[in-house]
């Protein structure tokens, strides 16, 4: 193609006859989505003619279509496919294809997402590419299988996969020789560009100015309807430079996140403490006190307003009762939430079936700081409150009309305090004109320098604010917004409530739905604040809000009749964990006499994070065995024994779970899988039954101890001759239905 041009040219892809590609993802989280997106902007700069889309928004017959395809999927809950793959992959499993050869004309790659603490790691892609094969397709490359439990994550395999991908294309599919690849210093077209709208007077002439100064009432009422509410002089006022505006704003807000980092910084330098170690991959190997935002002053930030989306599938809610379930000394701030759901009489009895295995779908919004703050780095003060018109919304986005603001945009819709992913910062050289920016961003994004773009970005949790802050030349166009700012996606949080509790909301076609939060707030490596999104949003909710939420069914349906109610389970849960637990509990109960269960239950303290505790004595049949890796450690170096002589607690609560919960003593902290082995043989009686097993909590090194665990009990109680035949035991579904739920 010849130059073209410096950093900032947009260059289209040329249209060339049989050269075409779709990129078809399945996503729970949003990775797999993004992956797809990158690859699909790097075969546009090959010149194929790419669509980049859900698998359920393609039939057969459009895949043959293509010149090659590439899948991207996760797997999800126990081994399945995505939620947005079901369709796709049911039409993929029709018997009547079965020995039909009828995708041989399909060249295909695919690349896996997966975490290797799940028995069924990759499954879903596994399986997609053994009925591909099988329907006659062909690869055109390698598959590739992420797992997110590798030291730097899933780019450790997925960029050696991706770079050597992009090779096997120039070599395989060579351009014609009057084309060349475009390169990455030129930008593409924009898929969903962002226009303002003109306001234009009856003769067609444009009046007002876009800061809202002179516009009609009419004109005013309409932007009102889409702009906050907060003071925003500096917006009104087109006297205010944007200089003066930030300096205001800065003195306005004291919780702004770099007078958090400074006093931070101030604090540190006169503890005595040693805040100079650093831990590995973000995981915190000390006490989390060493982490902890009490010091900070106590803040509540004006909040996002309550515009309900309009999401697909949601019912509205209101939030009945929010408390925290642990001291407000504790390091951990777990909340206990009570939705009232208008669900709808149409869909009552389908979610009423399934009440003991169901997820809530909450979608959280940015605070009206973070957006004030972003709108001034990017110098959009001008534009944030005039009216847009969008040419085209990314999928996820809930937008009622294609006519918007900005700022309402940012608020409710865009992700501006994620993670920032690698296509994200390489799209940033295309918005400096800072030479040292420049080879700083091209640094992080080259092939090579994963650990350090690791560094910078993964492992302190950096978000994109902060990045844009450490950039300070970068300026993207308003118009770009919804290419570059990845979409507010829906948080699942496990209910927590089931069978009769399900139903205690006192009107037609309402229920009350529990969820029990941790809030993700924490100090990274880099000493900074970190607050989850949703987190935040859900932190200083109040009660009587109103909410667009959506209740689904998670990955298995463990209780769905009084015979599987009967069945023996054994359950194990750290932390929050313990939520779809209770709710399979509480809905086994409403069947009558529920099988016989056993309950590990491991968390730090008895009397901070003991979630239920008091709860438990009230159902039959159900033996709570619990561990306290802080609590009750004795000095003698002896085996795991069961004692019901301790230490008189000092907390009213600990004091009378004490009585019904004795302490599991061990020589150094008590742990959920110490705990299974100490009672090998009445686990082992319950396996010889065919039992539920429920896994649910801290992913990482917690599912496979506790499958390690199981084994031993298999091999200790002469179930199984050794590992690998207890291996094979458990993975047998005519043996034992294993659950695992962890995060």
């Amino acid at each position: 193609m010849g130059d073209v041009g410096g950093f900032g040219r947009v260059v289209q892809p040329a249209a060339v006859e049989g050269r075409s590609m779709a990129v078809l993802y399945g996503s729970e989280t949003g990775l797999a989505e993004d992956i797809a997106g990158e690859l699909g902007k790097t075969t546009e700069r090959l010149h194929f003619q790419t669509t980049v889309d859900e698998m359920d928004s393609f039939k057969l017959a459009d895949i043959v279509r293509s010149s090659l395809v590439v899948f991207v999927t996760s797997t999800t809950g126990q081994g399945d496919m995505p939620k947005n793959t079901l369709k796709f992959w049911k039409n993929l499993r029709r018997e009547k294809l079965n020995n039909t050869n009828c995708l041989r004309s399909l060249r295909f790659a695919i690349f896996g997402l997966g975490d290797s603490s799940y028995p069924k790691f990759n499954w879903a892609a596994r399986k997609l590419r053994a009925r591909l094969l099988q329907l006659g397709a062909t690869e055109f490359f390698r598959p590739g299988e992420g797992d997110e439990r590798h030291d730097n994550g899933i780019d450790s395999i997925y960029l050696p996969w991706y770079e050597e991908f992009k090779k096997t294309l120039l070599a395989d599919y060579p351009l014609p020789d009057s084309l060349s690849p475009i390169p990455d210093n030129a930008q593409l077209p924009p898929k969903y560009p962002v226009q303002l709208l003109s306001i234009m007077d009856g003769t067609g002439h444009f009046r007002g100015s876009v800061g809202g100064a002179s516009l009609t009432e009419d004109e005013r009422l309409f932007l009102a309807s889409k702009t906050q509410s907060a003071d925003r002089s500096h917006v009104d006022n087109p006297q205010t430079s944007p200089e003066k505006a930030r300096e205001d704003w800065l003195r306005l807000n004291p919780t702004f996140p770099a007078d958090f980092v400074r006093r931070d910084g101030l604090f540190e330098k006169d503890s005595p403490r040693d805040f100079g170690t650093m831990d590995k991959g973000n995981q915190l190997k000390d006490h989390p006190e060493k982490y902890l935002l009490e010091r900070q002053p106590a803040h509540i930030p004006e909040c996002p307003p309550e515009d309900l989306l309009p999401i697909p599938n949601t019912c509205v809610g209101r939030l009945l009762h929010h408390a925290r379930a642990t001291p407000v000394d504790h390091w951990q701030d777990v909340r206990h939430l009570v939705f009232d759901l208008d669900i709808g009489s149409k869909t009552f009895p389908d979610i009423m079936s399934s009440s003991g295995s169901l997820t809530l779908v909450i979608w959280p919004k940015n605070y009206p700081e973070d957006v004030d703050e972003l709108i001034l780095q990017m110098g959009w003060e001008a534009e944030a409150d005039a009216p847009l018109q969008l040419k085209g919304v990314p999928r996820g986005l809930h937008a009622k009309d294609r006519v918007t603001t900005l700022r309402h945009l940012l608020t409710h819709n865009l992700d501006i305090t994620a993670v920032p992913k690698r296509t994200f910062i390489r799209e940033l050289l295309h918005f400096t004109e800072d030479e040292r920016e420049q080879e700083r961003i091209a640094e992080l994004v080259e092939p090579g320098n994963e650990q350090e773009f690791y560094d910078y970005t993964c492992r302190p949790r950096r978000t994109i604010l902060e990045l844009l802050r450490d950039f300070t030349g970068v300026k993207i166009p308003y118009s770009r917004v919804l290419d570059m700012f990845p979409v507010i996606r829906g948080r699942e949080f496990s209910v927590c409530n089931g069978g009769l509790g399900f139903n205690e909301v006192d009107q037609s076609c309402h229920v009350k739905i529990e969820i029990l939060v941790a809030l993700v707030e924490y100090k990274t490596i880099i000493r900074r604040p970190r607050q989850g999104l949703c987190s935040r949003y859900l932190k200083h909710l109040n009660a009587g809000t109103r909410l667009a939420l959506q209740l689904k069914p998670s990955s298995s349906h463990l209780v769905r009749n009084d015979v599987e109610a009967r069945r023996p389970l054994i359950a194990i849960a750290t932390g929050t964990g313990i939520a779809p637990i209770r709710a399979v509990i509480q809905e086994r109960d409403c069947y009558g006499v529920a099988g016989d269960t056993m309950l590990f239950f491991g968390a730090r303290n008895r009397s901070a994070d003991f979630h239920f505790g008091h709860e438990w004595s009230s159902y039959p049949n159900l033996r709570v065995l619990p561990a306290f890796s802080r609590d009750n450690i004795k000095p003698e170096p002896e085996t795991t024994v069961t004692s019901t002589t301790t230490p008189a607690p000092t907390d009213p609560l600990a004091a009378a779970l004490e009585t019904v919960y004795p302490v599991q003593y061990d020589a150094h902290k008590n742990y959920v899988q110490h705990l299974i082995r100490a009672h090998a043989d009445d686990v082992a009686a319950l396996m010889r039954r065919h039992p539920y097993v429920l896994i649910c909590g801290s992913n990482g090194r917690m599912p496979i101890s506790v499958r390690n665990a199981l084994l031993d009990v298999l091999v200790l109680s002469k179930m199984c001759e050794d590992k690998e035949a207890a291996e094979k035991w458990l993975s047998n579904p005519g043996n034992v239905s294993m659950w695992q739920e962890t995060w």
